[in-house]
């Protein structure tokens, strides 16, 4: 039976280094909630702490509700699936998944009944007589997978379980976990450092830096709403366009760049999504002037990379038959309902 995790001031210290810094967080039975952030932000070190594999410096960790903080890992009922897939290399795949209810008490039936459950969801049947090393990375990923999944656990913990696989696999498997967690119904934690992973598959994203939550909420929600400017930068593919100046008699004021945005008079920084960077071929009187860097080709649309007055980059999605030579002086501006505002010294949203 999944549970609700609930995290309180949770802190982990090593030495002087602050990993995980008095976190708050509360996740529903049945929410996959993924943790995002970059490499070193504290996202593995907390869902090490919710495993038991790591002791918090201080700070409390409940499972419905009961306090399992000094609790070891076997104590918890949880189960984890890392970036490598852990598999006994001598076992079979079969072997493998049954090693998981070695000391589970259920009796042969009960076992069986489970193994073929998580074999069938995984549809894994043709490599139950396969050793690891016989299997690809994907595979080796979906014996993990149903290696924790019939212990039947209050919770699944996942550490960048696709980050080691192809750019197809991942895209594949990505699917495949979130239809395997809305028919399990299980509370699950899913940690990565790929925002759209995070997009596709988390029902909420907290994310991560510098050990602190910078923000918690729907895809829509962060994408849509990014808190502070790390998010809006970290989250988006291509990342938001953030450009530095100040707002003045009721204007965005930025080389040339004149947007109706209110708010309080002095600096600020002005965030536009790639697909809201309108580009035009002459200048305007609220334009920016730019010259082409280089043009992405991606399929179905493009990206058009733009260097702006301070060299700085600028991003915009343009129609697969745009066509721009490098070094072309061109001009962008955006509709400022579009646009986001935030603090540059805070970095918060206004």
């Amino acid at each position: 039976m999944s549970a609700p995790i609930t995290l309180r001031q949770l802190r982990k210290t090593f030495g002087e280094h602050v990993a995980v810094e008095r976190l708050d967080l509360d996740i529903a039975q049945g929410e996959l909630l993924v943790l995002l952030g970059p490499s070193g932000c504290g996202k593995s070190t907390t869902l090490n702490m919710i495993a038991g594999l790591e002791q918090p410096t201080s700070g409390q960790i409940l499972f419905g509700g009961q306090d399992v903080t000094a609790l070891p890992p076997h104590q918890r009922n949880i189960a984890m699936v890392f970036q490598s897939a852990l598999l006994y290399p001598h076992l079979t795949a079969r072997q493998n998944i049954e090693a998981s209810l070695r000391h589970s008490g259920l009796d042969a039936a009960a076992r069986e009944r489970r193994i073929a459950e998580a074999v069938a969801m995984l549809d894994i049947g043709d490599l139950l007589g396969k050793r690891p090393a016989q299997m690809s990375g994907g595979q080796r990923q979906r014996v993990a997978t149903a290696k924790a999944i019939v212990r039947e656990p209050a919770a699944f913990l996942l550490d960048e379980p696709l980050s080691a696989l192809d750019a197809a696999l991942r895209q594949s498997l990505r699917a495949d976990l979130v239809n395997l967690q809305k028919r399990l119904g299980s509370t699950t934690i899913f940690v990565t450092h790929d925002q759209v992973e995070a997009m596709t598959m988390g029902d909420r994203i907290a994310v991560m830096r510098d050990g602190r939550l910078e923000q918690i909420g729907s895809p829509g929600e962060v994408y849509g709403s990014p808190a502070t400017l790390f998010v809006a930068g970290f989250v988006g593919s291509p990342p938001m366009n953030l450009l530095p100046g100040t707002i003045e008699g009721g204007q965005f004021r930025c080389d040339g760049l004149a947007l109706p945005i209110s708010g309080t008079p002095g600096p600020a920084v002005l965030g536009i999504r790639p697909q809201h960077l309108e580009v035009r071929e002459t200048a305007g009187s609220s334009t920016l002037p730019v010259s082409v860097f280089a043009l992405e080709h991606l399929g179905r649309e493009s990206v058009l990379i733009l260097e702006g007055p301070g060299r700085d980059k600028l991003r915009a999605l343009v129609p697969p038959e745009f066509d721009a030579r490098v070094g072309q002086p061109l001009h962008v501006t955006s509709d400022p309902a579009r646009c986001h505002l935030f603090d540059p010294t805070s970095g918060k949203r206004r």
